[in-house]
């Protein structure tokens, strides 16, 4: 039996296609291919084939598919239940990827023993087992994709491998056609294009090797709106001056060794370069870069454990961007290598510490065949292969610590940066950095450095706008400044004006693959629903800030589930702790495009009625504290002005209330809560949930002279009263100041 995936699914017995039978089997079948040998839990399955709607009968549809599969394959035993899931039997001599992982091993393994032309011959024989992209026609699946994605990568990096001993060996002519090709293919792999100028160059062909990095330039700056990476930055100078490394070197040219074989009893002594190149135009964070530079520059030994830095912060924050430009500072103190890898910790699909691991030896140059298959055994012998090495790991987007348990070196000669939405509690002695988002100054320096100064520097009130309306997310200003770039027939004004309207805001902040909502929508799906609803929900008000009793009622809940539910909110980044102290108590907010999204949520799933009660609940218990300090104050009922507007909850608000000396400090704490909830409600024309604040906040104004506060207040109250017709409350809270 033959499985193929390198290009369309395929199987076959002895030479003969086997018929899989309808999409849903043959997706089953590229599941479960995806990893072979290992169980697919049910719940993968049912995602997989049928996303979020899947049907009641979503797990007998997945036994008759299973059932199907078994007979056209013509053996029962190929597909096992195992741990509620299923596995897939196949043997290594039996898949186009083993045999592909098993050729480059032995392509590996020959140049390290100096044979350099027969390892170019076997990386060519295993890259021509691909005979398309890999799962082609199926990559609408999201597992099946990023098992595609991976394999893609994977290629790439042996073509890179190929390329790079054929150009050792001299080869350079024939290769200036194929890697042209590729460089239109992959634009944006700057190795290709460093490949590329060497080849021309050595070509005698200098001027076309300079052309080539002024073609790479100009797309990396309109797709992405970076410039080019260090090293191909600093071959283009080597070509300009005709430095001598360029040169072919003799030895290797007529085929001696080029890599020295393993030290005895050592299975890997590659030295691995893992690292995404850095970001030409990095801006900021020096404060951050310094405590990483701290932790991780400082004497490290063997017998201690490894230094750890975690970085977190909400989506588009720029950890990744953070982590990496670090580890480029940090490459000459760790000799040994760097080690990296996505593990899409925020994504359903979460990357799987058995496959990393196996990356992770094949890059310290362990061969294929030689990788352990238990999990237990790769940690062990990938923390033997890291044991007095000084080697930087960078573990980007992690979901927990569990995750990465099994990645952490042994040695404390090792060295970690691990980036996370949620902030790792629990990997002990971590030096742990929160990334916040770039002040002002250093946003409008970013912009300059992708756009260009003069460009911007005619409209200095709209560029300040435009970083308004970013709130200094990374992401939102690299995605506005690649617009500019694209679009140089735009000004500032007019991506101002596209993005004013806060209803459509994330619609504008998108450029090709880059998108703000995208980032977001990763750590909402994280949540668990009753997180989720508390999350759609806050995003209704307009508050700045709020305290627990507010999430309490608009849950319609006690303080303490509301409690755990801002704290996951927290957890993911979703929303940020503003404040914490005695007088004020805990305090929470959103970053501004955060709280346009969970708006843009709670519209889409939240029915109209269930959103109106959530805001009367609500403003509801805004005017319980009024009457709470009203009370506490006075000494009684006999005073407080009653509406017919319902209060919610009086005894759970005044529950969760901070000690102060004087309640009027707790009116004191929610005042611009009230001044946004008078507002709020008077645009929803809530009016009798308007005027009853809006008088409850007059102690307030007159003690501490908010004189704007209680002219605004009662304006709004007046404004309402009168649209609805009120004329209890416009007599009575409506009344002019």
């Amino acid at each position: 039996m033959e499985f193929e995936v390198l290009g369309p699914l395929a199987v076959s017995r002895s030479g003969v296609p086997v018929d899989l039978g309808p999409p849903k089997a043959r997706a089953l079948l590229a599941v479960l291919l995806g990893r072979p040998g290992r169980a697919v839990a049910g719940g993968v399955l049912t995602e997989a084939l049928w996303g979020d709607e899947p049907p009641k009968s979503a797990a007998k549809n997945i036994q008759t598919y299973v059932h199907q599969l078994r007979r056209r394959l013509g053996d029962p035993g190929r597909i096992v239940h195992q741990n509620s899931g299923y596995l897939l039997r196949v043997g290594r001599d039996e898949s186009d990827v083993t045999r592909f992982d098993d050729l480059v091993a032995a392509a590996r393994a020959v140049h390290a023993g100096g044979e350099p032309v027969r390892a170019s011959e076997l990386f060519r024989d295993a890259l021509a087992l691909w005979r398309g992209e890999a799962y082609y026609g199926m990559v609408d699946i999201p597992i099946v994709a990023a098992e595609a994605a991976r394999l893609a990568e994977v290629r790439l990096s042996v073509l890179a491998q190929r390329v790079d001993v054929d150009i050792r060996l001299g080869r350079h002519t024939e290769l200036v056609g194929e890697l042209t090709a590729l460089a239109g293919e992959h634009p944006l792999r700057e190795w290709i294009w460093a490949q590329l100028m060497l080849a021309l160059y050595r070509c005698g062909r200098r001027a076309d090797a300079l052309k080539a990095y002024l073609r790479a330039r100009d797309v990396l700056v309109e797709e992405t709106g970076l410039e080019p990476g260090r090293e191909l930055r600093d071959l283009h100078e080597a070509i300009l001056v005709g430095a001598p490394f360029l040169d072919l070197p003799e030895p290797e040219a007529a085929g001696a060794r080029t890599a020295g074989p393993p030290e005895p009893g050592s299975r890997g002594t590659a030295v691995p370069r893992m690292l995404p190149g850095d970001i030409g135009d990095f801006t900021g964070h020096e404060a951050e870069l310094a405590g990483i530079d701290a932790v991780l520059r400082s004497d490290r030994e063997p017998d201690r454990p490894a230094p750890v830095v975690a970085v977190s912060g909400e989506g588009g924050i720029g950890k990744t961007t953070v982590a990496v430009h670090a580890a480029h500072r940090l490459r000459k103190a760790n000799p040994g290598g760097q080690l990296f890898a996505v593990l899409d910790g925020a994504r359903s699909t979460a990357a799987d510490p058995h496959e990393v691991l196996g990356r992770f030896l094949r890059a310290l140059g362990m061969p294929d065949a030689a990788v352990p298959g238990n999990e237990d055994e790769r940690a062990a012998a990938y923390r033997s292969l890291l044991a007095d090495r000084r080697v930087l790991v960078v573990l980007d987007d992690v979901r927990d610590e569990r995750q990465i348990e099994r990645l952490l070196p042994g040695s404390g000669t090792c060295a970690v940066i691990v980036t996370s939405r949620r902030r790792l509690g629990g990997l002990a002695g971590a030096h742990r950095i929160d990334l916040g988002g770039l002040p002002e100054a250093d946003g409008d320096t970013l912009l300059r450095r992708i756009v260009g100064s003069g460009r911007l520097a005619a409209d200095p009130t709209e560029l300040k706008r435009l970083l308004e309306l970013c709130a200094g997310l990374p992401l939102a200003l690299r995605i506005v400044g690649s617009q500019l770039v694209t679009r140089p027939h735009w000004k500032v004004a007019d991506l101002v004006a596209r993005l004013a309207d806060a209803r459509h805001r994330l619609d504008g902040l998108r450029h090709r693959d880059l998108g703000v909502r995208a980032s977001f929508r990763l750590s909402y799906r994280a949540l668990d629903p009753p997180a989720r609803r508390l999350f759609r929900l806050l995003g209704l008000l307009d508050t700045p800030d709020f305290a627990v009793w507010t999430a309490a009622a608009l849950l319609d809940g006690t303080p303490r589930t509301a409690q755990d539910l801002l704290d996951e909110l927290v957890d993911v980044r979703l929303l940020s702790v503003t404040a914490t102290s005695a007088a004020r108590g805990v305090r929470y907010g959103f970053h501004d495009l955060v709280r346009i999204y969970a708006r843009e949520r709670a519209e889409a799933e939240e029915p109209e009625d269930a959103r109106r009660a959530a805001l009367v609940r609500a403003f509801g218990a805004v005017l319980a504290l009024t009457e709470i300090v009203h009370r506490a104050d006075e000494g009684g009922d006999h005073t407080i002005i009653r509406g017919d507007a319902p209060r919610w909850r009086p005894d759970l608000v005044a529950g969760t209330l901070p000690e102060v000396a004087s309640p009027l400090a707790w009116l004191h704490v929610e005042r611009l809560s009230l001044l946004a909830a008078v507002r709020q409600t008077a645009e929803l024309r809530l009016d009798e949930l308007c005027w009853e604040p809006a008088l409850g906040g007059n102690q307030l104004y007159q003690v501490m002279c908010y004189f704007d506060d209680w002219r605004e207040t009662h304006r709004c109250a007046l404004a309402a009263t009168e649209a609805a017709g009120n004329r209890r409350g416009r007599r009575r809270g409506g009344g002019r100041v």
